[in-house]
């Protein structure tokens, strides 16, 4: 399965991509080959065939691990709205 993080199985300029686009798109189709589209040695985006396996659930769960950053004064202990203002304990009281 092929993954964002799988190098591209080609690379072309910008002004390459543009002048042969519609071949490239063709070989595309039946190749199944992504790919990478470059401005200045830089890529700016991808090109892959429609349908592509996308990440599973498995792949996504865990993948943002360690990017959450805590305020400095972040008490989990306190609620950052006091509970007297939460709406549905406002409803759940006058049951």
């Amino acid at each position: 399965m092929t993954t964002l993080e799988d190098p591209p199985e080609k690379t072309l300029s910008v002004t390459n991509f543009k002048a042969h686009c519609t071949e490239e798109l063709r070989l595309l189709e039946k190749t199944g080959q992504r790919i990478a589209i470059t401005r200045r040695g830089k890529t700016i985006a991808y090109v892959e065939p429609a349908g592509s396996p996308k990440k599973s659930v498995g792949e996504l769960i865990g993948s943002l691990e360690g990017t959450v950053k805590f305020a400095d004064d972040y008490d989990e202990d306190t609620p950052a709205i006091p509970f007297e203002d939460w709406e549905m304990h406002e409803e759940s009281s006058k049951d």
